[in-house]
């Protein structure tokens, strides 16, 4: 069943990833839309703010829309720089741009209007973001460009 909204297909997508995927199953991580949990491994994709049309033509426009990907990691302190240094958001990245490569986009046809996805873009590459007793919050930026006709 396609997604009924953009930030839906994009989690489905971002799902299929096997560094998502493994982490799912290694430590029955969540992945919410807008809801990272406090005391968990988990993921969450959120909006980020931005102009969503990138070009305009006659037949539709260019659209494009930004979005966060939330990553909270349990974490002993000796482990803080295995995090800083894992490289998951650099592989992540990777298998980004191999999906675009093969043009392997979200499945924008359940999100109505015609959408069509032509892309996703890493925009920001993966942080700390903050780091307390036992956990740290890690981000990207991701951005999915997608296509619209006019009715």
């Amino acid at each position: 069943m396609a997604a009924a909204t953009t930030i839906e297909a994009l989690r489905q997508w971002l799902k299929t990833c096997p560094l998502i995927a493994g982490e799912q199953e290694a430590t029955g991580a969540a992945f919410r839309i807008a809801g990272l949990e406090e005391d968990a491994t988990a993921f969450s994709i959120e909006d980020s703010p931005g102009d969503p049309i990138v070009d305009t033509y006659l037949s539709g426009w260019d659209m494009a829309k930004n979005y966060l990907l939330l990553s909270r990691r349990e974490y002993g302190e000796t482990d803080l720089q295995n995090i800083r240094s894992s490289g998951f958001f650099e592989q992540l990245a990777d298998w980004v741009l191999q999906q675009n490569a093969r043009r392997q986009l979200p499945d924008l046809s359940g999100c109505g209007r015609g959408r069509t996805a032509t892309g996703v873009f890493v925009t920001s590459t993966g942080f700390i973001v903050t780091s307390e007793a036992g956990s740290c919050r890690m981000q990207m930026q991701l951005r999915l460009a997608y296509y619209q006709p006019r009715y």
